[in-house]
């Protein structure tokens, strides 16, 4: 349906691109979405265009994608997975920033965990993300303890490292 343009009554304006869709199914995905087209909501109930610059049309595309089939292309997740994680928190999609946190939290090594750090510092109601972090901080303490990467984590999100050393001592603790 959407890739025909059947019955479409949006356009979505990314960059030079117009994406067209359906105001029905962007509402019931999303209560940002459902907000815009409220009947009394933002100009965006009147004209039926979205004007979106803070992610690619792909990303975007890829988060209609989701909305029309409830799945989401691999590939394209995986190479875009904080762009798309940022606009389902964005958008309230949480299904799909779900799906989100559970690819990141399968890919956590050494090098990625600062990056997820600052995610789960950033963004709220990331509980996947950072269980999943707290457990390779458990699994790996003895490397992660002399790294730079727990230099930046201490340094940059006391807070969560603060959490990682709390979990380690429980669950040494709990054993």
């Amino acid at each position: 349906m959407i890739e025909k343009g059947t019955f479409t009554d949006c356009i979505i304006k990314i960059g030079d691109e117009i994406i067209k869709a359906h105001r029905i199914i962007l509402a019931l995905n999303s209560e940002v979405f459902y907000k815009m087209f409220e009947q009394n909501g933002l100009n965006e109930s009147q004209t039926g265009e979205l004007i979106i610059t803070d992610t690619t049309s792909e990303c975007f595309r890829a988060m209609l994608q989701f909305f029309y089939t409830k799945k989401i292309d691999k590939e394209i997740l995986e190479n875009n997975v904080f762009d798309i994680f940022a606009i389902s928190h964005k958008y309230q999609v949480m299904p799909l920033k779900y799906e989100c946190e559970r690819l990141m939290s399968s890919k956590i090594d050494t090098e990625n965990i600062v990056k997820y750090c600052s995610i789960i510092n950033l963004y709220d109601d990331t509980s996947t993300l950072e269980e999943a972090c707290k457990s390779f901080f458990r699994i790996n303490i003895k490397n992660l303890l002399n790294s730079n990467e727990w230099k930046e984590i201490k340094n940059n999100y006391p807070k969560l490292a603060i959490q990682f050393l709390e979990s380690n001592i429980d669950d040494t603790h709990n054993k």
